[in-house]
Parts: structure tokens; C-alpha cells; sequence
């Protein structure tokens, strides 16, 4: 067991001494990392199982590749903004009614990509603004949008991070869209108006529902059809199984892609697709980093030490662990914290519907998100509104995401009875 630690203490120092003190990005630092342990543990330099590490997650990588392009080409043919303009005249009459669609708007990109930078880059750059016409502080509509976007990175039908524990313990990313939206869309919901409700001045807000409605009209319904298309092909084959073929994901976006090349403005489709590759590329290498950090850790027994070293941990010692630790090390990588220390705590927790405690250490995990030392949802959004601090967005979202880790970590103790009620 003290080898497993050593290793454990060796891979954490080295991936933090890489991402902090060397700047390397994540997906580097994980890639380092692996082989440095590799090293460190007598195995050599086992190429064969860095690449299959990497292949494991070459499926995800194009899903998300192709849903980041296919959200460049709606934002870029006035699908997204016609969508929000839509919602305002639609729900503007109610302020309640009003700040709930728009945080499904936002969570909207982070839903398809498993990205919260595609929440905040594409649909939260749309929002933030009208979200300050409505009489919110900046910091008070930033912390809405970074909300939001976290929840959208780990709302359904894309969640990366339960792919990266299910990859790691070999459960399949199957049944998991009810949990998944039973979780966050109320959390996402009951954040925003925790955090901006107050803020929302009725007299702007029929200021704003006001000028909409004048503003003429940018694109006709047609430029809505890549974005039902896609839906169409998304929840077809799971709600007609038998007689509706499944695309799969990646085929899905490609569709969706190319209708939107002949609908609302124009646009230079290589220009897209080039932007929408370097976008989400960082977060594809993170995976194939995850992917070669896992495969060293079950070559050197690792990962198995550490799921005997949790098991041998009182519950409720475990549980602290999980709801202050996996945060912590969040603050670098929600997607290293998965695979790291979500894969060995989902084993170690066999006994419970795998799918519930996937998708609660999913939850907890995506809090990391607000922590620094990387903080990264936050300092984009920040960057993104002209906020000069991303701890004044930060402040409004603390109390929120304690209770979404308490809630993660009662999901994960009810876990059984709540897959009964759920029928997952």
C-alpha cells in the first residue's frame, strides 16, 4: 500500500508542479505525468498502453469536436441569436419565466460539448448583456452565465466527465441522460435565481422585451432547421427505437453542420470548422491525457491500491473525502479529478447504482470549476464581460455550489432508492 501512496503523492506533485509552476496545458501535464509515473514505477515506457489509453476516448473526442463545430456554424448563421431573441419576446413578461429560459439557453452548448468555455464563448456572450440591461451588477450577470455553463458541461446528452470515470471502470455511457437532467436542471434553475432574481428591475426588463420586439427581424424559422434536425436525430432513436436509425453522435452534428451552410447569414464553412477545432482541441488532448494517466494507473496497480486504501475508510470519512477533495483538485482539472480520483472512488463504491454515484461525483467534480488556482469557467467569463476580478463573480456562486456538492454527496448516500424512484 505505501507504494501506491508514494506513486499516488508522485503523480499529483507532478501534475500540479507541471500545470502551475512549468504553465504546461492540462492535456500536456496529464501526458507527462503518465509516462513520468510509468517511469517511477519500473514499467518503462509501455507505448502500447499509452496508445490505447488515448484511443479509449477517440469516440468522445469526435463527438465533441463535431458538436463544438456544429455550434460555431449556429452561432455563426443566427441560429443562437435569433433562438434568444425568441425567448425574450416569449418569456419576457415574466421575470421568473424569463431567467429560467435563458439559463437553458446558456447551459444550451455545454449540453452537446460537455465544454462550459462553449456555454460562456457561444450562448453566455449572448445572455450576459441582456442579463445587465435587466438591471444586474456585472459580477452578479457573470456569475449567472458561469453558473449556468458549469451545470451545461454536465447536463445531458454530453457529460465528459462520467464518460472519463466510465471509461475507467468500463460502464458504459448508457441510462444516464434521466439522472443527469433530474440534477442539473433544477440546480441550474434555483442558482440563477438565487444569485440574480433580486437584481431583475421589471421597468428594464419591459424596456428590453420592448426594443426586441421592435428590432427587425434577423432570420426567417428556416434557420431553426439544423437545430431541430439535430434534436430530431438525438432523441428519435431513444424515444423509436426499433424503427429509427441511430447516427450516433458524431454523423448527428456533421448533419446539423451542413444544413446550417444553407440557412440564415452566410458563412465561410472552413473558417468554422477551423475555429471550432481549436476551440475544443485543448479538451479532446485532456481526454487523451485522462486516457494514458488511467491505462498507467491499472498497469502499475495503482489505481487498485487506491480503491483498497478508499474501501478501508469509514463511509463517512470517504464521503468528506469526496466532497473536499475532488473539488480541490478540480480547481486544476474537473476532467483530471475525474479520472484520477473519480475512477478509484467509483470502485470503491460498487455497492450503489453506478449511475447515480457517477453522476453525483460528476457534480461534485464540476465545482472545481469555481477553485483556483485555475478557476477556468469563471476567468473566461470574466475576460469575456470585462469584469477585472473573477472573484467578484465568484463570491455569488460559493454558497450555491456548497450546496450542489452536499447534494451530490446526499445522492451518492441515497444512490439505491433514488435509482428505484428513477427506474435507472
Amino acid at each position: 500500500m505505501t507504494i501506491y501512496l508514494l506513486l499516488l503523492g508522485l503523480m499529483v506533485a507532478c501534475f500540479v508542479l507541471l500545470v502551475l509552476v512549468a504553465k504546461l496545458p492540462a492535456s500536456l501535464g496529464l501526458a507527462v505525468t503518465a509516462i513520468v509515473v510509468a517511469l517511477a514505477a519500473g514499467a518503462g515506457f509501455p507505448l502500447d498502453k499509452f496508445v490505447e489509453g488515448m484511443f479509449g476516448y477517440l469516440d468522445t473526442g469526435l463527438v465533441l469536436i463535431a458538436a463544438m463545430i456544429f455550434i460555431k456554424a449556429i452561432q455563426a448563421n443566427g441560429t443562437l441569436a435569433a433562438l434568444t431573441k425568441a425567448v425574450i419576446s416569449g418569456f419576457g413578461g415574466s421575470p421568473l419565466l424569463l431567467l429560467v429560459a435563458l439559463t437553458l439557453i446558456i447551459m444550451f452548448p455545454g449540453m452537446i460539448t460537455g465544454s462550459c468555455t462553449a456555454s460562456v464563448l457561444g450562448t453566455g456572450a449572448l445572455v450576459a448583456p441582456i442579463l445587465m440591461q435587466l438591471g444586474m451588477p456585472i459580477a452578479v450577470a457573470g456569475a449567472v452565465v458561469t453558473a449556468a455553463s458549469v451545470y451545461g458541461m454536465i447536463a445531458p446528452p454530453v457529460n465528459i466527465a462520467v464518460m472519463i470515470i466510465g471509461g475507467g471502470i468500463d460502464l458504459p455511457y448508457v441510462g444516464f441522460d434521466g439522472i443527469l437532467a433530474a440534477m442539473t436542471f433544477p440546480l441550474a434553475i434555483l442558482t440563477t435565481l438565487a444569485i440574480g432574481y433580486r437584481y431583475v428591475d421589471r421597468s428594464k426588463l419591459a424596456a428590453v422585451v420592448a426594443d426586441n420586439r421592435k428590432a427587425p427581424k434577423e432570420a426567417a424559422w428556416t434557420v431553426y432547421i439544423p437545430l431541430l434536425v439535430v434534436i430530431a436525430l438525438m432523441v428519435g432513436p431513444k424515444t423509436f427505437p426499433k424503427w429509427f436509425p441511430d447516427l450516433m453522435l458524431p454523423l448527428t452534428f456533421v448533419i446539423g453542420t451542413v444544413l446550417a451552410c444553407f440557412v440564415g447569414k452566410k458563412f465561410a464553412p472552413w473558417k468554422i470548422v477551423q475555429e471550432g477545432v481549436s476551440d475544443i482541441l485543448n479538451v479532446v488532448g485532456i481526454l487523451f491525457g485522462v486516457g494514458m494517466l488511467i491505462e498507467v494507473m491499472t498497469l502499475t496497480g495503482m489505481r487498485g491500491g487506491i480503491v483498497v486504501g478508499a474501501l478501508s475508510l469509514p463511509a463517512s470519512l470517504m464521503l468528506l473525502t469526496i466532497a473536499v477533495v475532488i473539488p480541490l483538485f478540480g480547481g486544476i482539472s474537473v476532467f483530471g479529478a475525474a479520472s484520477v480520483l473519480g475512477v478509484p472512488f467509483a470502485l470503491a463504491l460498487l455497492g450503489k447504482n453506478q449511475i447515480v454515484v457517477l453522476s453525483a461525483l460528476s457534480l461534485i467534480g464540476a465545482m472545481g470549476s469555481y477553485m483556483p488556482p485555475v478557476a477556468l469557467t469563471p476567468v473566461v467569463t470574466a475576460k469575456l464581460i470585462g469584469e477585472p476580478s473573477y472573484g467578484a463573480i465568484n463570491k455569488h456562486c460559493i454558497v450555491p455550489a456548497v450546496a450542489a456538492v452536499a447534494v451530490g454527496v446526499l445522492m451518492i448516500v441515497f444512490a439505491n432508492p433514488i435509482a428505484k424512484v428513477l427506474g435507472v
